[in-house]
């Protein structure tokens, strides 16, 4: 594809979906998904750096899930180092851009399917050496934050990488019970006409560091390790990066 037919096929992506929203894309010299903001984020190579530290292989042997996809970036991130990925995602303006980004990289080892997270099994969608669980896990209400994660460790053979706010005011701290198990939290709203919040649910639970780490720990990531990285971009208290596995 050239640049006067990328430029085309991305205003009429513009035109019908708006404007990207999530992932600063670089399709070609100078063209980016969104003009302006040509520096995208280290994350994606550094969780890269972190997938290949664990395996210790090369990555085109590995299959990568990647929840609550977006715009793509960090699908094709992986897919630039030829793992077979997967991103699953809820929003079909987000899936159509995506696609549209694909097929301008030419990439025949990614693929984008428009789905709810909450449906993840593995009947449905096979299983995973990676999961990417960035960014989701704060915009689902309970019970649903923790049924994701028995789903993931489902679908899960290896390393799961998970990006996530968590509660850190104890004034707004609530008590969940979740099969006899009680998790600590806070309650947060969500504004579904954001495209990069919620779907349908107009709360979400996010647990506090305790109870987060418990609920990974009880459906089989039995090392979580807290990725530091991050912290460069991000310098938050209320947000992290764990790295769990098997």
């Amino acid at each position: 594809m050239d640049i006067s037919e990328i430029q085309k096929q991305k205003q009429e992506i513009i035109n019908k979906y708006g404007e990207w929203t999530a992932h600063s894309i670089q399709l070609a010299p100078n063209i980016f998904t969104i003009e302006g903001k040509e520096s995208p984020s280290g994350r994606p190579a550094h969780y890269v750096k972190v997938t290949e530290d664990f395996f210790g292989q090369a990555l085109k042997e590995l299959r990568i899930l990647d929840l609550g996809s977006l715009e793509g970036m960090y699908s094709f991130e992986f897919a630039k180092h030829g793992s077979e990925v997967v991103g699953i995602e809820g929003r079909l303006e987000n899936i159509e851009k995506a696609k549209f980004a694909n097929q301008v990289f030419g990439f025949k080892n990614c693929g984008f399917i428009q789905d709810d997270v909450r449906n993840l099994n593995a009947e449905k969608y096979g299983k995973f050496d990676v999961v990417l669980c960035c960014g989701i896990l704060y915009h689902l209400d309970v019970p649903d934050v923790f049924i994701l994660l028995e789903k993931i460790a489902d679908i899960c053979k290896r390393l799961l990488i998970i990006d996530t706010q968590i509660a850190v005011e104890k004034s707004r701290l609530v008590t969940f019970d979740y099969k006899g198990e009680k998790f600590s939290g806070c309650n947060h709203e969500e504004n579904i006409a954001d495209p990069q919040s919620a779907l349908n649910n107009t709360n979400s639970f996010w647990p506090d560091r305790k109870s987060l780490y418990r609920a990974i720990r009880r459906v089989g990531f039995l090392q979580v390790y807290d990725d530091l990285e991050p912290h460069i971009w991000t310098n938050s208290t209320d947000r992290l990066t764990l790295v769990c596995l098997k």
